[in-house]
């Protein structure tokens, strides 16, 4: 009995969406697992190709609220990551009634969906490479606990790994530690914190030391770790996915190189065009870019039942410049814009795309027939053609 109920899953969706495959699923809670209700959300940017990696965006200890910060799987500043790769990108969202620990300990249950997950999404988009790809997990605040936790229950599955703050309870234990650096040596690492996460008075000053402790353990061995402090920030996530993003871009890119000196208070770096995004986000918290190399945005504009235009785009942003706004033109005038503040951050505190930026199509219900143009924004303001 227990058997059947640990294989049983309820699938809610499987969309052809206008770019790539994206599919959902629902796992409910096994017999002993301590979850509540777990959702997944999987993107595959071409199912046509073989999978590479997957790409796991692991949210903090709340519980996840896909209204207020929706999956990633439908961000396009990370659809441009795992499009360059060939990555499947997959969220999991976990509900709770008690502790954290109720999801981001593997043992409670979140292993097993997980891998339940990989399964179905595999089977049902044909690729059954995805069930057994390579990982690459970026986790926030609990999710980094877990993706920490992951890492030595699966050390040969994870390609490289970004922590946004988080961890205290792993990186606060020695015996974790003693058993985390070494499997994690040669691991790719990125810590993200705060400045603010540096005080005592912060709420989240318990994982500061823990983090600095692993960070320089892992060096003094010659481990592959890079310690960012954004400037900005306290624990939310805001503009940091501009150092999660290009770290991985060049780990999966295979350009990576191997400092020769091992400094317990200086950072790894992959590659030396990484090595100056993080002098430029250490001194910022954010990234400038001055003469980006936009791709046009694909337009795409239909009729539905009652003659109305309807437009659906596709947009691939810069790994290093994200995206700010969208701008429509109609009949060769600025229609709509859609866009971010400038106070803005460019992702919700749990690094969601900001609402403003969600929709995927919209209409134009004016009379007559009409030309429509689109382009949009990095960080820095830049137009794309």
């Amino acid at each position: 009995m227990k058997a059947a109920l640990f294989s049983f899953f309820v699938a809610v969706s499987f969309r052809n969406a206008k770019d790539g495959l994206l599919l959902d699923l629902i796992v409910p809670p096994g017999v002993e697992d301590r979850f509540q209700h777990a959702e997944f959300s999987c993107w595959i940017p071409d199912a046509s190709k073989p999978i590479k990696a997957v790409i796991i965006h692991q949210h903090g200890c709340t519980s996840a609220s896909p209204e207020k910060h929706p999956p990633i799987t439908s961000d396009w500043h990370w659809r441009a990551l795992a499009r360059k790769h060939d990555a499947a990108l997959l969220v999991p969202m976990y509900q709770v009634n008690g502790n954290c620990s109720d999801w981001n300990d593997p043992a409670s249950g979140s292993e097993r969906a997980l891998f339940t997950a990989l399964d179905d999404f595999s089977r049902r988009s044909g690729r059954a490479e995805l069930k057994d790809a390579p990982w690459v997990l970026w986790g926030h605040s609990g999710g980094s606990s877990w993706s920490a936790q992951m890492i030595v229950r699966h050390p040969q599955r994870v390609l490289a790994a970004s922590f946004r703050g988080g961890c205290h309870k792993q990186f606060g234990e020695p015996e974790f530690r003693a058993k985390f650096g070494p499997i994690a040596r040669e691991l790719p690492l990125l810590f993200v914190w705060g400045k603010r996460e540096s005080v005592p008075t912060s709420s989240h000053f318990v994982s500061w030391e823990p983090m600095n402790t692993m960070f320089r353990e892992l060096r003094s061995i010659g481990g592959k770790v890079c310690r960012v402090i954004d400037p900005r920030s306290e624990h939310g996530c805001d503009d940091s996915r501009l150092m999660s993003i290009p770290f991985f871009d060049a780990v999966l890119s295979g350009n990576a190189t191997t400092q020769a000196v091992v400094d317990t208070e200086t950072s790894w770096f992959p590659n030396e065009s990484f090595a100056a995004y993080w002098r430029e986000f250490s001194a910022h918290g954010t990234l400038k870019p001055i003469h980006p190399n936009l791709t046009a945005p694909k337009l795409t504009v239909t009729q539905d039942s009652k003659g109305q235009a309807r437009l659906s785009w596709c947009v691939i942003p810069e790994l290093t410049g994200g995206l700010r706004a969208l701008r429509f033109y109609r009949d060769g005038m600025l229609w709509k814009e859609l866009a971010l503040k400038p106070e803005d951050f460019l992702a919700t505190s749990r690094d969601s795309t900001p609402e403003i930026l969600r929709p995927h199509e919209l209409s134009d219900d004016s009379a007559g027939a009409h030309s429509y143009k689109l382009t949009f924004l990095d960080t820095a303001g830049n137009e794309s053609k």
